[in-house]
């Protein structure tokens, strides 16, 4: 019985010590001041407008800017942004995860209206109100090579929506964006 007893507690203590304190924790470990080479620094194009670069736990992600506010289409009370583990498939990979390349694209005005209607028909909370001044599509690959696609899908220079596919489009990602009026 005491060689049972014993056993049980250095079994509790091993636990106790795998878990001591968050300084353990890997999400917590992520040095934004000084990231790895390859991380992203910058956001191309309107993203960069838009969005901006800020420190996460599990690593840097993309949140609204400065005078801009973003929203999932669901919520008014989550706060929305666009993370490197976002793609289905870092599911039980190790942080930090942080975006290694970030291309945008423009799409010509044949292909907006195109593709605007396709996602339309594939993602039930994209919404536009009318026709598309301009779509940009972004590539954002992480440090584990995943690429998520983001749609920006502009209704008008302060109106649009980030339909963000990880790597299927789905309602619970799109976030709507609009530029906040001065007061």
């Amino acid at each position: 019985m005491k060689t049972f007893i014993a056993l049980l507690l250095a079994g509790v203590s091993m636990f106790a010590h795998a878990h001591n304190d968050e300084s353990q924790n890997p999400m917590a470990d992520f040095d934004c001041e000084h990231p790895p080479g390859d991380a992203v620094k910058e956001l191309p194009g309107l993203l960069g407008t838009v969005g901006r670069i800020a420190c996460l736990p599990a690593g840097p992600g993309i949140l609204a800017n400065k005078g801009w506010s973003w929203r999932y289409t669901g919520s008014y009370f989550d706060l929305p942004m666009v993370v490197g583990y976002a793609h289905k498939d870092s599911a039980g990979l190790a942080p930090p995860y942080y975006f290694t390349k970030l291309s945008a694209r423009e799409l010509a005005a044949g292909e907006v209206a195109a593709r605007s209607e396709e996602l339309e028909k594939e993602v039930e909370t994209y919404r536009p109100k009318g026709a598309l001044e301009q779509m940009t599509v972004i590539d954002a690959t992480n440090n584990y090579g995943q690429t998520i696609k983001v749609f920006m899908a502009m209704e008008s220079k302060q109106d649009g929506w980030l339909v963000v596919c990880t790597p299927k489009c789905e309602p619970g990602y799109v976030i709507l964006i609009n530029k906040l009026q001065p007061n």
